[in-house]
């Protein structure tokens, strides 16, 4: 795996994260939305069945939960890997790329009609620059003993 695969999992982790929490936050809210049988009261099979979705959701949120934190981990590997760059402008164009998620440069947002600077704008650089000291920023990533693994989703 290369040093800049290795950095781009930031994002992938990040949807990945939000996909969890979307999921069990749905699950919650179609718990929530469900209302016992009242033609059966509150005893009955109605309610055994109730205890056990919610059992079943808590335990769901128990393991989601758990691969939250193995991501956030990650994470957290990656930003510890960016933070070995002795340069602080690579290491500023690697945060804003990798870990804020910025454009290259800058342009109209299509959704929204505002512009979107771009990493070279917000440095005061030229695309150029930047370009090449994040190819540098990378090559001392690729050089430091980082272990660049895959990750499994």
């Amino acid at each position: 795996m290369t040093a800049k695969e290795y950095l781009g999992q930031a994002y992938v982790i990040e949807r990945r994260i939000g996909i969890i929490r979307r999921k069990m936050q749905a699950l919650r809210s179609a718990l929530e939305y469900r209302s016992p049988n009242m033609e059966g009261g509150s005893s009955g099979r109605g309610g055994d069945r109730m205890s056990e979705n919610v059992s079943r959701i808590i335990e769901y949120e128990r393991r989601s939960d758990e691969l939250v934190n193995a991501l956030i981990e990650r994470r957290m590997e990656i930003e510890d890997t960016i933070n070995t760059i002795a340069d602080p402008v690579q290491r500023e164009i690697l945060e804003r790329r990798y870990l804020l998620y910025e454009p290259w440069e800058g342009h109209f947002d299509e959704n929204t009609g505002e512009y979107i600077r771009g990493i070279a704008e917000n440095m005061n650089f030229s695309s150029r620059w930047i370009f090449k000291q994040h190819g540098l920023a990378l090559k001392e990533i690729q050089k430091s003993a980082v272990k660049c693994s895959e990750i499994q989703f």
